[in-house]
């Protein structure tokens, strides 16, 4: 076998036994992937990162140092997310989030909030004369009052007010663009960057003393267990036994010399809405709508944190930020957006509609077809936290600039589950990758992993959708992709679907980092320019995985399975009539190029199906190209006791 070495830190690992595949839904698949391999001596074990290449930082998430080791493994974690999340429920999404946002080992962090509800000594009425609302907002008290804020003291317990105020301000600043910078001068630009390095050096100084574990489990656990109560109160409401206006109009008498603060659901910053339409503006702690189309003008100062939960029964409803970490945004705390119904607007500005920014933020909408507008750090982004958005019905339209739509920085992660419709993801067309192009946008979204080269590993950032013909549209990095030890992944179950973008993108892994790409079902096509489909550059491995459906691959260069600077590049497509277009025959359909002595892998399988090829590869064929170690097959050609490379 051949082994892949070199003199400095980083090792392609080779092993002497023959390596065997993670379990996979199709085992056929691997084999054909055992197969190739063969042909370019090589095993499953070759297909690996030693993890001692790059200095261990403190952020280092378990789950992707695992799969670095083992990237093929990528497929294995990617479908136990989707077995997971395919009922969209709120619990074990977000347990499998905060499960795989963890350090592992590498921390003693405490995992629990040991605080819990206590009462201060104060005294709390009740307002309304029903005892399941009474119930049900007595729970709230406790959440927001006692249990979160509790754990948000375990989590900054450690830190100065200094270093509290510097998350917020200057630490931010690294995930947020700025329009104006396509028109600054290149000494501008320059201090810009280096102000965000200080930032990060003055960021490691402190951020092993932030333990973000207890909030976000409570987080979690109890967003589950309010969702819970939401839908047992509209089981009473729909089955006649409790009467909205009966309930707001029917209270009891407030005495002239008790003030409202005294009586639940009455407290600052808390208000209950009824059946018509209602207009809520400002900065809210609690908000229970029971329905009408609604407006909600919100704002959230993040010097004086504190927890959000808004609920809205009913009605189409357009919610309006007017600062950032509001809709569903976790800020230092824990952010809860449950939408039970109707077909909404949510026009976020950045750190918004399921943002965990250390914390947990989640949107859960039950039905309707919505809209989500954000910024940046926005639909399922998260920082040292947990973002989600959890959508259960309804073709919805996602749109947003940078660093969003599944997004996972620093110890975080970000996630979209959509359960039902023909969806459009669309991010770009607002930041210019200015060092690069004239006429293209940063989009760095859609299923993303981030992290700061050297210091700062990267997140995990996710998609996952189930039905529908949906259109994922991205620019410059996005689409299961990935930069500095982080994961992005795609997962498509089924649908006709469309993924349009134009550089490292769809299955695209960077800079010792991992992005995958899995499409279940449908007639789907690809397009890009190149570093995409399948394709791992410096270090990073990029897997694109097409399990069915007559689909079509179009690309210009370094794509569809190609390793570039020592990365690993996989293509498989299972079953299907095919077609494959490169304008650039020399570096993609299974190409290895040999930079660094030791060079890359790219691997090209397809597995059935009548296919055509612009390109290297051809119908029912084996061919290897001209690079280290590339190369493809065509599986009907295959004849396990008779193979031979053209």
């Amino acid at each position: 076998m051949r082994k892949l070495t070199l003199t400095i830190s980083l090792i392609l690992i080779a092993a002497t036994a023959a390596g065997q595949p993670p379990a996979v839904a199709d085992s056929v698949d691997y084999g054909a992937m055992r197969q190739l391999l063969g042909l370019l001596n090589l095993t499953f074990d070759d297909l690996s990162f030693r993890q001692d290449y790059t200095k261990l930082d403190k952020h280092r998430l378990a789950t992707v140092a695992k799969l670095m080791d083992n990237p093929v493994g990528m497929t294995e974690f990617t479908e136990t997310m989707a077995e997971v999340c395919k009922n969209g429920e709120v619990r074990t999404i977000l347990e499998f989030a905060f499960k795989h946002a963890d350090l592992g080992a590498a921390t003693d962090r405490e995992r629990t909030c040991q605080g819990g509800a206590q009462s201060d000594g104060g005294v709390i009425n009740t307002f309304y004369n029903s005892p399941e609302l009474n119930g049900f907002l007595g729970m709230m008290h406790d959440h927001l009052k006692y249990g979160f804020p509790e754990c948000r003291k375990e989590m900054l317990k450690f830190l100065t007010g200094e270093e509290k105020k510097f998350l917020v301000h200057q630490f931010k600043e690294i995930v947020v663009e700025d329009t104006a910078d396509e028109f600054k001068t290149a000494e501008m630009l320059d201090a810009i960057q280096k102000a965000e390095e200080k930032y990060v050096q003055e960021f490691t100084r402190f951020s092993d003393k932030i333990n973000k574990e207890p909030l976000l489990y409570a987080g979690y656990y109890r967003a589950s267990a309010i969702l819970n109560q939401i839908q047992i109160l509209q089981e009473l409401i729909s089955s006649g036994s409790i009467n909205i206006d009966s309930i707001l109009a029917d209270t009891i008498f407030l005495p002239k010399v008790t003030g409202a603060d005294t009586y639940l659901g009455k407290q600052a910053g808390w208000k209950i809405g009824g059946p018509g339409d209602d207009y809520y503006k400002g900065d809210y702690s609690f908000i229970l709508d029971f329905g009408g189309n609604d407006r909600y003008d919100l704002s959230y100062d993040p010097e004086k944190p504190h927890d959000v939960t808004i609920i809205d029964l009913g009605g189409d409803d357009i919610y309006n930020a007017r600062t950032d970490f509001v809709l569903g945004s976790g800020c230092l705390g824990v952010g809860l957006l449950f939408d039970m119904d109707g077909h909404d607007i949510y026009n976020g500005k950045s750190f918004s509609c399921g943002s965990g920014f250390f914390g947990l933020g989640l949107l859960y909408d039950a039905a309707g077809h919505d809209r989500y507008n954000g910024l940046t750090h926005s639909q399922g982004a998260g920082s040292f936290g947990i973002g989600a958005i959890i959508d259960k019905g309804g073709s919805d339209i996602y749109s947003c600039a940078v660093f969003s739509q599944g997004f996972g920085f620093v110890e975080g992660f970000g996630i979209i589950v959509d359960i039902l419709g023909n969806d459009n993801y669309i991010a770009g067309n607002r930041y210019k990758d200015i060092l690069r192009y004239d006429d293209h946008y940063l989009t760095l979204s859609q299923g993303f992993g981030y992290g700061i080269r050297p210091g700062l590993s990267g997140g995990i950032g996710s998609i996952v959708d189930y039905a529908g013909n949906d259109n994922y549209i991205s620019d410059i990095f996005g689409q299961g992709a990935s930069y500095w030890w982080a994961l992005g992944v795609i997962y498509d179950r089924s649908g006709n679907d469309q993924y349009i973008s134009f550089q490292y993108a769809q299955g695209s892994g960077t800079h010792m980092s991992l992005g995958y790409l899995q499409d279940d079902s449908g007639s789907d096509f690809y397009r890009g320019k190149g570093l995409m489909q399948g394709v791992g550059h410096d270090y990073g491995c990029g897997f694109i995985y097409d399990r069915d459906g007559n689909d079509i691959y179009q690309a210009d260069d370094l794509s569809q399975g190609a390793g570039s600077a020592n990365g690993i590049g996989i293509l498989i497509d299972s079953r299907g009539d095919d077609s494959y277009y490169v304008q650039k025959k020399t570096n993609t359909q299974g190409y290895g190029n040999p930079r660094r002595d030791f060079g890359s892998i790219g691997l090209f399988l397809d597995l059935s199906g009548s296919d055509k090829y612009w390109g290297n590869g051809a119908d029912n064929s084996i061919w290897k190209t001209d690079s280290k170690w590339g190369g493809g097959i065509d599986w009907e050609y295959l004849m396990t006791d008779t193979l031979s490379v053209e």
